[in-house]
């Protein structure tokens, strides 16, 4: 009788404590935090151009080494995010990211393992950083005028094209054309160098026109540079 009582105690004992082992996941005092930066290249992710805190990007948590994710949480506006409520055990946390080496056409995840040893324990992930060469659009200008010769008299050119090139992106190309005054306005320019340039007829018609370009740094996010002319021959 005794011994029947004992073994339905300990039986009782062993799921009781069973129980209370819990698995990673949500239940707990603990919590994970970190921090999301964007990087910004060129094209084909040969120049860095910016790196920045990324407000509004998702970060993913598994809670175990099953398939898919356990939750998600979006970052700040400072590029931070926290997991909260987990108990000790250890954690898989992704983000998407492009993946610079270019053998994927599609996004790729960027994990960080992560460890709770303890109840009541903040983890620091550290900082994921994201790939993108989605062009920049910054608040610098770039303007000029424009002046045409024809037969030894000059004239307002109106309606002539100007190109600008990214020094650091040659397949970011952009044309304007200029009013009815000369002028041309290259807007919504990064930090960066690029070559302007305009087409001018030669003389000796051996090429029929000639590139005439100057090169122009863009230092400060909101710089206005002006006075970048040219004169074409027409």
């Amino acid at each position: 009788m005794k011994l029947s009582v004992i073994c339905t105690l300990l039986a009782g004992l062993s799921i009781f404590f069973s129980s209370c082992d819990k698995t990673p996941g949500y239940g707990g005092n603990s919590g994970i935090k970190g921090v999301v930066k964007i990087r910004k290249y060129n094209s084909n992710y040969s120049v860095l151009r910016e790196e920045s805190l990324y407000a509004n990007a998702d970060v993913y948590i598994i809670f175990e080494d099953g398939k898919g994710y356990g939750d998600k949480v979006k970052t700040g506006f400072d590029g931070s995010f926290n997991f909260n409520h987990l108990v000790p055990g250890n954690y898989k946390l992704y983000v998407y990211s492009d993946d610079t080496t270019m053998l994927s056409s599609s996004q790729i995840p960027i994990t960080i393992p992560v460890t709770i040893t303890k109840s009541n324990q903040l983890v620091d992930a550290g900082v994921f950083k994201i790939a993108d060469n989605t062009p920049i659009k910054g608040n610098a200008s770039i303007s000029g005028n424009i002046t045409g010769h024809k037969l030894g008299a000059s004239y307002t050119a109106i309606h002539e094209k100007v190109y600008l090139t990214d020094m650091n992106d040659s397949t970011n190309t952009n044309a304007n054309y200029t009013d009815y005054n000369g002028n041309y306005v290259f807007n919504s320019l990064p930090v960066g160098k690029y070559k302007i340039y305009v087409y001018s007829k030669n003389s000796v018609a051996t090429p029929p026109y000639l590139l005439i370009d100057t090169i122009v740094s863009v230092l400060k996010n909101n710089d206005a540079i002006k006075n970048v002319d040219f004169n074409v021959n027409d």
